[in-house]
């Protein structure tokens, strides 16, 4: 009895170190329906892009995504320093394909590493880098480079298209103290509600009763920006294709 929950207790402890890898590894292109792309030339590949979060503190943070192409077997795989959640992994493995599609050229034959670097936190997480990894795999293909002064927030969706994030005003604070000159958003979040919160005094009587209200308003985020000090250009994007024509060169 012994020695078959020993055996059974080997099993399950390989098959979680199985799972735990393949998990890292975050996807495979060599799985992948076979399509007509260009090979990529036998040489290390690599590019950078700023990328924007919020802390728990609610203050924005700028930090830099890499990403380095070398010869493999269609592995994605993703530094663990920070470490980053399962969400982040998702935008990783359709950054790759989107740049794949984009470019025209396999990955399936190489291995894409991506990496979070300077960055204070110790988790990563959230898909609004989605974006900034597709550029940054994009332009890595291309033998570009993302734009140094420039930063983009929000998702990248399996259609190419670019989703909405939050935290935006938090983002474009902190890019703009640190001295970049564009900031690019997804489509619509140019113009943002966010809610002012108030207090509210009544009588009753002998008491006063306080409550606290959220009133909604509206702002320009190029507007506000101005009005901060800052002079850093807001642009609008609904795709990968408009993101790339501003940011790569």
């Amino acid at each position: 009895m012994g020695e078959f929950l020993l055996k059974s207790a080997n099993v399950i402890f390989a098959l979680v170190i199985v799972f735990a890898i393949g998990f890292y590894l975050g996807g495979n292109f060599s799985n992948a329906p076979a399509i007509s792309l260009e090979k990529l030339p036998e040489k290390t590949l690599s590019a950078k892009a700023n990328i924007l979060a919020v802390d728990s503190q609610g203050k924005g943070i700028v930090s830099q995504a890499s990403v380095e192409i070398n010869s493999g077997s269609g592995r994605i795989l993703l530094s663990l320093n920070p470490f980053v959640e399962p969400d982040t992994q998702d935008s990783a493995k359709t950054a790759a394909s989107i740049a794949q599609e984009f470019t025209g050229k396999s990955l399936s034959d190489k291995d894409v590493i991506y990496s979070i670097e300077n960055s204070p936190a110790s988790l990563v997480g959230g898909p609004s880098a989605g974006a900034a990894l597709t550029l940054a795999t994009i332009a890595a293909i291309q033998e570009k480079r993302v734009r140094s002064d420039a930063a983009i927030t929000g998702t990248i969706q399996a259609d190419g298209k670019i989703g909405e994030v939050g935290g935006v005003i938090e983002k474009a604070s902190a890019a703009a103290e640190k001295g970049l000159k564009l900031f690019v958003v997804p489509k619509g979040q140019k113009t943002l509600t966010y809610y002012e919160q108030r207090q509210e005094e009544t009588r009753r009587g002998n008491f006063t009763i306080t409550r606290t209200v959220y009133v909604p308003k509206t702002i320009d985020l190029q507007e506000y920006l101005k009005q901060e000090g800052f002079e850093i250009q807001v642009e609008e994007v609904a795709s990968i294709q408009e993101a790339a024509a501003l940011m790569i060169e």
